[in-house]
């Protein structure tokens, strides 16, 4: 009797035991990191959650007081909560440290560019080192990454491809005055713009006027661009390009999302208000900046890597610069001159005020597939993850869920 009671205890022991195991594993859940700190990239009115946590709201201002990056992870929290947390990371609390908790980590604003505008130099050093550390495990990866910070890599790969651009000069071991004016003069141009072509946007970085004021009344400035932007590298010198009523070329935005062509935005040359954005109307120009934004895209598709091996970038805007044959306005106009003005990667304005589909809401769904795929190519990678084998079983499990076909080794 006493016999059989040491048998009952051991075998319950071991049930209590087996099940406190498997709880434990269907308690698993993937991490997955979404870093934000937009202030300015709003929702549609009134479509933001209704509980909006208050430390996400980085301005009083409507516009960017619910920012798109973070409406987006908030949405990706309620799509999977049985198999998947979300660690929303603001742009100040991102660290190698915080970023090496999580099995996969996806930054949708902050970044080493957006560290230099701050002006910190701790948060710049530590953002170099998270972009360039493996086991951050951060998406975008510091290669494809660098292709599109680093504007000389892409338009070079665009000249290469046959695909028009504003003819450019490119340095890439710093501004020479000197240099630059000999350049302008052997081009022709009688304006041009000069721009910092790594870490810089929001027109940071840049100068721009008459050839002969640079050689002149003007010299000084050029002098003293050189001496505030000593410590970049490459620089951009191109035409001033203006339409031929003299205002600055527009633009047609074209938004990627996961591989697929979204929406497209119009953004005037000079009108910064509402008037000079909106979604891009049905029409000859949208039909021939899709077709030229697609055609780029493909060289995108090209670039872009996770882990060595092909990925396709989760959202990408390319902007196509418009120029009219005749006065200032392009729309529906058939003889309009197009060409690549930038390529941006997935830390840029979203612009969902303007698009036709609520973006947030895609970009949640495609955000999780995206990190799906991100953690097959590290576990078939042998990339240390942690809790690999759980990991994938989660991956596995999510995936067939989503009807996905992702292969683990």
């Amino acid at each position: 009797m006493v016999a059989m009671k040491k048998t009952m205890k051991t075998i319950t022991k071991k049930a209590v035991m087996k099940k406190k195991s498997a709880s434990k594993l269907s308690h698993f859940k993937l991490r997955i990191g979404v870093c934000v700190g937009k202030d300015f990239d709003p929702v549609k009115k009134d479509t933001q959650p209704p509980k909006f946590p208050k430390e996400l709201s980085l301005t009083k201002d409507d516009w960017g007081k619910y920012s798109v990056d973070a409406v987006t992870a908030l949405k990706m929290k309620e799509l999977h909560p049985d198999l998947v947390d979300i660690d929303i990371i603001p742009g100040t609390q991102m660290t190698q440290k915080r970023l090496q908790k999580n099995h996969v980590n996806l930054t949708f604003w902050p970044e080493i560019g957006v560290a230099i505008m701050s002006g910190n130099k701790k948060r710049i050093e530590e953002y170099m080192k998270i972009f360039k550390n493996p086991n951050c495990r951060l998406d975008p990866q510091w290669d494809y990454y660098d292709w599109v910070l680093n504007k000389s890599r892409y338009m070079s790969q665009l000249k290469r491809a046959g695909i028009p651009i504003i003819p450019t000069v490119i340095y890439t071991n710093g501004f020479d005055t000197k240099q630059c004016l000999k350049d302008v003069k052997k081009q022709g141009w009688e304006k041009f713009l000069c721009k910092v072509g790594h870490y810089s946007f929001f027109g940071s970085g840049a100068i721009h006027g008459k050839t002969e004021d640079f050689e002149g009344k003007r010299a000084k400035d050029l002098e003293a661009y050189a001496k505030e932007n000593k410590s970049s590298k490459v620089f951009l010198l191109q035409p001033f390009t203006l339409k031929p009523n003299g205002e600055v070329f527009d633009e047609v935005r074209n938004f990627f999302i996961d591989g697929q062509w979204r929406y497209s935005v119009f953004t005037h040359g000079t009108d910064g208000g509402d008037a000079g954005f909106y979604e891009e109307p049905d029409g000859p120009r949208k039909v021939a900046t899709k077709a030229l934004a697609e055609r780029v895209y493909q060289e995108v598709l090209k670039t872009a890597t996770f882990e060595g091996k092909g990925q396709t970038p989760l959202l990408n805007r390319i902007d196509i610069g418009v120029i009219p044959k005749k006065g200032a306005d392009s729309l529906h106009k058939t003889d309009n001159t197009y060409f690549c003005n930038e390529i941006e990667m997935i830390c840029t304005t979203w612009l969902d005020r303007y698009s036709p589909c609520n973006v947030a809401e895609n970009m949640a769904h495609a955000s999780v597939k995206h990190s799906l795929e991100l953690l097959a190519k590290m576990l078939n990678a042998k990339r240390s993850v942690p809790g690999a084998p759980k990991v994938k079983k989660a991956v596995a499990q999510l995936s067939k869920r989503l009807g996905l076909s992702i292969k683990l080794n």
